[in-house]
């Protein structure tokens, strides 16, 4: 029977075989120096060198404004410092994460990340770190249960097809090229996106201004507040914890309401006792939800039908509208940002962490229209908001395609498919011959500055 690392050289070997001539399979740690685990210590808001974490590269642009500094500084700054080109890649958290750093000032990297400094093209090892077979190899590598992670050894392992060096640059380039290109077309699907947003905003403006129904014989709107028109208002109560289960009745809870619509993709189950005082926080269709606390506060959903028994937590607050108002009106109200949204954020921002309480929710000013109007608005808010919807699934699926097309790009890329092979150039076994003797020279030289540190 064939061991696992038979089976993973094999693979390699396989892969290696389909590559032009004068191209290599090399592992990481062939073509970089031995790789660093960065320096442990506590984030602060002051200092004098900055502490790149795993959450400052998940994004691919470093922002050194916002990144940290050390509490406490190394004793040995230089063994952490960063250097320009040097690359790090994130073992814990967003794992296989990497960033190809850029002219770092006064800078070290911290515990949850790995050092790799190429002696080859860095952009090229760069966006193999982007590329599908470097993702396909992470997924396969991943360690741990509650928090997934990847060790150097790991990394170093991980083969990457190796082109003659000065067709690594030519890659490189059409790479930068082709990317540039598609960024150019995915800022403008941004754009458009945004300004959909704005559009959608706009028309809900409109709405509760009365633009929407002018044609209509004028009457005129009554100015109240949503406890007024409540037949129902409680929140969630405290300690569910102990009755979450596998399966049973839904919990609802702030992250379900994130996008101001119900989302039970990610949803908890509770059991809860006959006689439980939390059964007073039965969701019914028709009934509004609103975001207490939390990222997410303000954010309201509406149960436009029956979901089945469900309870909300302590996070979300449970409105029921009397029978005497169009609760699809005061959904729209409340995630109009110029009208129930502004009031609510008002409230929840005013002071400390964010938060909203029931008598904020009771005291939102509200003006309402006849209940035949009412229904009338919400009906072009549809059909208008319908179109806006369509047209953003529309750019979703765009931006969705681009960035396939940017993981084909790659794939091409690193299979000798993306630019013309050209046979004068150095085959890449001599590149990586050079690698392993400048790799030999390096190890002496450093045993060297340690025994002369420790006789100085």
């Amino acid at each position: 029977m064939m061991g696992k690392e038979e089976g993973r050289i094999q693979k390699e070997e396989t892969i290696g075989s389909n590559l032009p001539a004068g191209w290599q399979m090399a592992a990481i740690g062939d073509i970089c120096s031995k790789p660093q685990y960065g320096y442990t210590t506590k984030a602060a808001k002051e200092g004098d060198l900055h502490l790149l974490r795993t959450t400052d590269i998940a994004s691919g642009i470093v922002d050194w404004d916002t990144v940290p500094y050390c509490s406490v500084n190394p004793e040995d700054k230089e063994k952490y410092r960063l250097e320009d080109g040097d690359i790090v890649i994130s073992r814990a958290g967003s794992v296989g994460v990497s960033y190809l750093v850029r002219k770092p000032e006064g800078s070290v990297f911290a515990s949850y990340l790995i050092r790799f400094i190429a002696y080859s093209d860095k952009r090229y090892l760069k966006y193999f770190l982007e590329g599908p077979l470097y993702w396909e190899k992470i997924s396969e590598n991943r360690m741990g249960i509650a928090v997934p992670n990847v060790n150097a050894n790991k990394l170093k392992s991980i083969f990457i097809p190796i082109p003659p060096e000065k067709e690594q640059h030519r890659i490189v380039a059409k790479i930068e090229e082709l990317f540039s290109e598609l960024d150019k077309g995915i800022e403008s699907l941004k754009t458009a996106r945004e300004q959909l947003k704005v559009y959608r905003q706009a028309v809900l403006k409109h709405a509760f201004e009365g633009k929407l129904t002018a044609q209509w014989p004028k009457s005129p709107w009554l100015r109240t507040t949503l406890g007024e028109k409540l037949s129902f208002l409680t929140s969630g109560s405290r300690g569910w914890a102990r009755y979450y289960a596998e399966q049973g009745d839904i919990f609802i809870r702030a992250q379900n309401l994130k996008h101001d619509f119900l989302d039970l993709q990610d949803v908890a189950f509770v059991k809860l006792p006959g006689k439980s005082e939390g059964m007073r926080t039965r969701v019914q269709a028709g009934d509004l939800l609103i975001t207490l606390t939390g990222a997410n506060v303000t954010k309201t959903a509406f149960v436009k039908s029956d979901i089945g028994t469900a309870f909300v937590s302590q996070h979300v607050a449970l409105v029921r509208p009397s029978e005497d108002c169009y609760t699809d009106f005061l959904y729209w109200y409340l995630v109009a940002e110029a009208e129930g949204r502004k009031q609510l954020n008002k409230m929840a921002y005013g002071a400390g962490k964010p938060g909203l309480n029931l008598d904020n929710i009771r005291s939102v000013e509200i003006s309402l229209p006849c209940i035949t109007e009412q229904k009338e608005i919400v009906s072009i808010i549809n059909a208008m908001l319908t179109i806006q919807e369509n047209l953003t699934s529309d750019i979703e699926g765009q931006i969705h395609k681009a960035e396939t097309l940017r993981q084909s790009i790659l794939k091409k890329a690193f299979s000798g498919q993306l630019v013309e092979q050209d046979p004068s150039d150095e085959p890449a076994s001599v590149l990586l011959e050079r690698i392993r003797a400048e790799k030999v020279q390096q190890v002496p030289r450093k045993k060297a500055t340690k025994r002369k540190a420790a006789t100085g």
